[in-house]
């Protein structure tokens, strides 16, 4: 395998893992704040074992997404000879802000500063320190 792979790989699960530890600090002073929301599961839990199960997600997902946008950058930047991953990234992530905020309907109350917030970190992971970390001269 080329070193320039798994040096976009490498670069990739490390910006996920700090957006997922990120996040999580972000996911649980909002569910520390909303009470009543474990109160309204299907089912009986504590907010400790809910946080529990929250970080273990975020951060085996976000370390997934992390490769997967990993593998995105070195497509991009490296083998189409472009820098395009900057406006790939921007588009994915206004798209999905977009999408959210069309869906509810508002950007303030609810979750949105909560995944709104979730979108910018991921963007300053991906976007900014991802590259920093892959460092591949072109």
């Amino acid at each position: 395998m080329n070193t320039n792979v798994l040096q976009s790989l490498l670069a990739g699960w490390l910006s996920g893992a700090a957006a997922g530890m990120a996040i999580t600090v972000l996911v649980l002073a909002w569910l520390s704040r909303r009470p009543d929301l474990a109160r309204r599961l299907p089912f009986q839990t504590r907010l400790p074992v809910l946080g529990i199960v929250v970080v273990n997600a975020l951060a085996f997902g976000l370390t997934l997404v992390g490769l997967v946008v990993g593998a995105v950058y070195h497509t991009t930047s490296i083998e189409a000879g472009g820098g395009r991953f900057p406006l790939v990234l921007l588009g994915i992530l206004l798209a999905a802000g977009a999408l959210f905020v069309f869906v509810r309907g508002r950007i303030r109350g609810g979750g949105a500063p909560l995944v709104l917030g979730s979108l910018a970190v991921c963007g300053l992971a991906f976007g900014v320190m991802m590259p920093w970390l892959a460092g591949i001269e072109r």
